[in-house]
């Protein structure tokens, strides 16, 4: 194991946890869609003492993890969208609250483009980022959006073009979101916003599930606790960082799917007997202890 931390450079490494999966290593393009059920099932988890975030330890590039992405299909994902649209209503709607004015947003990793969507219908200018083709051609057919289909790399975007980032679910996903961070930092202007929402390993579910906590999956590579965030953000150059509590939509079909990180069992129960009800469509609100929305300004 590592002893140096690869991001603040301090040998201040721990091994959180050991690593628990089998087989091909993780590199099957199925463990990248968005809404697989692989839960508990990573590498070698450590913790940085100094700067307190947590990761894993793999050697593995952003562009070969990339390559999954772009070629991933998730199904699941796009019937999904009626409830995640409520959800984008909301993270729309408290963004107003931190940035009054409309200006030119980004949505980096906005897979169908359904929060390119709403921004674009509530007078914003938006532009979606997302390199899953599968992503791009639904927000294209549905709702009439030409996405950037690539990945987020330092020189896609002039400097200080947007006024508003964000990424919802996403930056968990990068190897190095530091350096995300910095071309996020880049990219907004002054007095400009980068929102995003991450799961957080040290909520109280992460500690009470310990190694089986679900979001500890092949597809999430870096794990920003605040602590973590709040460094790496002033690091890159924002001057003020607030957290807020996470609030979600689910469809009660859905929601059945993601109770396997419990108990797979209790996950088929509860998916039949929601169906043999007719309440798969059913859209209920969600409080995610395990998850922050973050909020940080230029």
């Amino acid at each position: 194991m590592n002893t140096l931390c690869r991001f603040c450079k301090n040998k201040a490494l721990s091994l959180l946890f050991a690593p628990n999966k089998n087989g091909d290593g993780g590199k099957r393009i199925a463990d990248y869609a968005c809404t697989n059920c692989a839960f508990g099932i990573h590498g070698p988890i450590v913790r940085c003492s100094n700067c307190q975030i947590i990761y894993v330890d793999e050697e593995l590039t952003q562009e070969q993890v990339s390559t999954y992405y772009e070629v991933a299909n998730d199904p699941l994902y796009f019937a999904e969208q009626g409830a995640r649209r409520l959800t984008f209503q909301k993270y729309l709607k408290k963004l107003r609250s931190f940035f009054p004015k409309k200006g030119k947003l980004l949505d980096i990793g906005t897979n169908t483009g359904l929060f390119v969507r709403i921004s674009l219908d509530n007078g914003w200018e938006a532009t979606g980022l997302e390199p899953n083709k599968w992503g791009t051609e639904y927000a294209k057919k549905n709702y009439g959006i030409t996405l950037v289909n690539k990945p987020f790399e330092k020189g896609t975007f002039k400097k200080k073009s947007f006024d508003v980032a964000t990424m919802w679910d996403v930056i968990e996903h990068f190897t190095d979101p530091i350096s995300e961070m910095e071309n996020v930092f880049e990219i907004i202007r002054p007095g400009g916003v980068f929102a995003f929402s991450t799961i957080d390993p040290d909520s109280f579910l992460a500690k009470a599930m310990d190694t089986r906590w679900s979001w500890y999956m092949e597809m999430h590579k870096v794990f920003f606790n605040k602590a973590s965030a709040t460094y790496y953000l002033k690091k890159s150059g924002f001057k003020k960082v607030v957290f807020t509590s996470h609030w979600r939509n689910l469809s009660l079909g859905y929601l059945a799917t993601r109770l396997e990180a419990i108990n797979p069992t209790l996950s088929k129960f509860a998916s039949k007997l929601i169906s043999m009800l007719q309440l798969s469509k059913v859209i209920i609100p969600y409080y995610a202890n395990d998850l922050y929305n973050c909020y940080a300004f230029k």
